[in-house]
């Protein structure tokens, strides 16, 4: 079900060029067949954990988290938090169970954060708020939680990419419109990202019901998108970074643009860019396909990119 989202997101992208408009219906069809989590079994559920612990106190039942923890033979004392993608309008932190799986027989805890979706009403800066809110709860409680609050990594995939590194950038920039104020990481894992969020309101292949859906109602206001996009403030983040994308990845022009950026302001980038024609290696590949070997590659990068900043901080 998630690659048919992100198949249809990719015609999406390019629907402009033969005049087909998007529309909210078709995408409203698009998460019916998206937000349900899968109900298969993983690594994950076999590992002690706590789910579906609310963030916010009498809060909304999107504003929860899970907590996996690594069994104790291989556990380095360090966690991994993922935000889940979906195009603002979709996906479930529960459909990242086998994602996280990967990470927990490596040793890491791993937190699952779930958050509003964006509904034409509310927007990004509601989901940017939200994952600000579960990081600072982590950071906050990580003590009863059996959490190494200095030993936080955070990661994203796509929409999600947007959201951790907007995080990121604002434990270092003050000024962000939203940002967390407890929580600090060791290190940012971006997965084929939503990245120069300013343009996204300017696309022609979005008819207007569509855009304010998946954007909210201030998609034209461009001193908005801008203030939402974490090109503005990249220059705010100056930690460990890595970003996977591939050639069949349909916004892998926002990594290279990225990488441009970081290039540029002379940042260190650690750029897993993987070259296959094979129409499975597509946009984040390595989250929602685990079985191929390109995906065991850029999993096997981050958990080789996580081991090495923490030789760093001790």
């Amino acid at each position: 079900m998630r690659r048919a989202l992100l198949y249809v997101a990719a015609l999406a992208m390019l629907a402009g060029c033969n005049g087909v408009k998007i529309t909210k219906t078709m995408l409203k069809m698009l998460v019916s067949s998206y937000a349900k989590p899968s109900s298969e079994l993983f690594y994950a559920d076999s590992c002690r954990n706590r789910v579906g612990l609310p963030y916010v106190e009498n809060g909304d039942p999107a504003q929860v988290l899970d907590v996996y923890y690594a069994d104790e033979s291989v556990r380095k004392d360090a966690v991994l938090v993922d935000i889940h993608g979906g195009f603002y309008i979709a996906g479930d932190r529960r459909n990242n169970r086998a994602f996280a799986s990967v990470f927990l027989k490596e040793g890491y805890d791993v937190v699952l954060l779930e958050y509003r979706l964006n509904d034409g009403k509310r927007d990004v800066y509601d989901e940017l708020s939200d994952c600000a809110a579960g990081l600072d709860y982590l950071t906050v409680h990580a003590g009863e939680l059996g959490l190494n609050k200095d030993r936080m990594f955070l990661t994203g995939d796509s929409a999600g990419g947007h959201l951790a590194l907007y995080m990121a950038e604002g434990t270092r920039n003050w000024t962000l419109p939203v940002r967390p104020k407890e929580f600090k990481t060791a290190g940012v894992l971006l997965n084929c990202p939503a990245y120069d969020f300013a343009t996204f309101g300017e696309s022609e292949s979005f008819a207007k019901s569509a855009l304010e859906w998946f954007i909210g109602p201030r998609y034209q206001d461009k001193e908005w998108m801008t203030s939402m996009s974490p090109r503005t403030h990249i220059g705010s983040y100056f930690g460990p970074l890595l970003v996977s994308t591939c050639t069949n990845d349909f916004i892998r022009s926002q990594s290279l643009i990225l990488k441009a950026d970081c290039d540029s302001l002379g940042r260190s980038l650690d750029f897993v860019d993987i070259a296959s024609d094979d129409k499975k290696v597509a946009h984040v590949h390595n989250v929602t396909d685990l079985s191929l070997p390109e995906s065991r590659e850029v999993n096997a990068r981050m958990v080789s990119f996580m081991d090495k900043c923490l030789k760093e901080i001790q």
